[in-house]
């Protein structure tokens, strides 16, 4: 149980958060129309346990597993995405307003069951409330939440600023969530604070698909695992082996099937390369 207002635990049996969340985001708008606003909407779906609105759901009621409960919740997300840009249009600043969509990873591959009878859910001993075992869809690319392939970690954004930006184009240069912060900056007019930002504003991309981006290295660590990117080669470290060795991957994003082969055998100039890479980096973050 993880839901509080300020400090204090809130109990709300029965209520459904997506819902709850939604009001609340909406009341806000209401009451903060005739000023600059800031609005952090965080949903907890559609990461699981998927329970979508049966509106939702009666659309996927002929599609098999894992398909069916992923479209569902991702289709209820939608819905409570919209009453929020409902909103905006209804109060007329939706012209005025930068959104920002994101992820912080792709889909769920996990699936988990009640191990126990009696669960304080109500749900019997069995009752699957994980992600049924995927049901997103990456396209070329391999991997899911909780891996550095690109399925893991490659996710889309949405920006939108009827007043400043282009409006339905495409671009496919790399950026981050650390970027968000100095753009969103930009946009507002607001003067960065006198500190070193990891990100660089993204507004060059949206004025032009040809801007050339320099950040073609990107590093990535999480528990025993670190990634580095440099260009179109990736070096995984998948945690080490029983004896301390780290266990590599080398991996090129501009293979037929990318991430599919393992090149760290024929290429172990690049893997020392990108190690050294990932060392600096490391030393770099926990520089005291």
């Amino acid at each position: 149980h993880d839901l509080y207002e300020g400090t204090q635990e809130i109990f709300a049996p029965g209520e459904y958060f997506p819902e709850m969340i939604t009001e609340r985001a909406l009341e806000f708008l209401e009451s903060n129309q005739d000023r600059p606003f800031f609005l952090y909407f965080p949903f907890n779906i559609p990461h699981y346990p998927e329970q979508a609105l049966p509106e939702a759901e009666r659309h996927y009621v002929n599609v098999p597993e894992p398909r069916r409960s992923y479209g569902a919740i991702v289709t209820t997300t939608d819905h409570y995405m919209g009453e929020v840009l409902n909103k905006l249009d209804a109060l007329g600043v939706r012209e005025n307003t930068i959104i920002l969509f994101s992820s912080d990873n792709g889909h769920s591959e996990e699936s988990y069951s009640i191990s126990v009878e009696n669960h304080k859910s109500g749900y019997p001993k069995g009752h699957v409330y994980g992600a049924h075992g995927g049901g997103g869809n990456t396209g070329k690319w391999i991997g899911s939440k909780g891996s550095f392939l690109e399925g893991g970690i490659r996710t889309p954004a949405i920006l939108s600023f009827p007043k400043k930006l282009p409006a339905g184009v495409v671009r496919d240069q790399i950026v981050t969530l650390m970027d968000w912060s100095p753009t969103l900056l930009e946009l507002c007019g607001v003067q960065k604070p006198d500190v070193k930002f990891d990100g660089r504003s993204v507004l060059p991309l949206m004025e032009s698909n040809e801007a050339v981006w320099p950040d073609q290295t990107l590093h990535f660590m999480w528990q025993d695992r670190w990634c580095v990117r440099d260009g179109g080669w990736k070096l995984i470290c998948h945690g080490k082996s029983e004896q301390g060795a780290e266990e590599l991957t080398l991996h090129n994003l501009a293979d037929e099937e990318p991430e599919v082969i393992n090149h760290a055998e024929e290429q172990p100039a690049l893997v020392e390369k990108l190690q050294e890479m990932h060392v600096a980096f490391e030393q770099d973050v926990f520089a005291e």
